[in-house]
């Protein structure tokens, strides 16, 4: 546990501000979600950005001047992707499926 708050603490503060703004902007634009719902999706959002934007920025080669946009596109994702992984994992064939559909430029259905 140490270990990740020094982690946490050794993160740049902006950059911690742009996904915080980012996750709430997320967490506020779905207009169905109950206040539990909203501050899931702000906590998975910000997690998200926060554990996965270095590794999927280094991943597709962008330089250190996309780190904030990528932080920022994971922070308001990061609920649908969360989404998307677990129906995923429940049925890898059907998800395959949609993700090739998608692929071909059909809707998905």
């Amino acid at each position: 546990m140490k270990i990740l708050i020094e982690w946490f603490l050794s993160l740049p503060l902006t950059k911690i501000a742009v996904i915080a703004v980012f996750a709430g902007i997320g967490a506020a634009l779905p207009k169905d979600l109950s206040p539990r719902d909203r501050l899931m999706t702000f906590f998975v959002g910000f997690m998200a950005a926060l554990v996965f934007g270095e590794p999927l920025r280094e991943l597709l080669a962008m330089s250190d001047t996309w780190a904030f946009g990528m932080a920022g596109i994971l922070a308001m994702v990061g609920r649908n992707l969360a989404v998307f992984a677990l129906r995923a994992s429940r049925d890898p064939v059907g998800a395959a499926a949609k993700i090739l559909n998608l692929w071909r430029g059909k809707s998905g259905d």
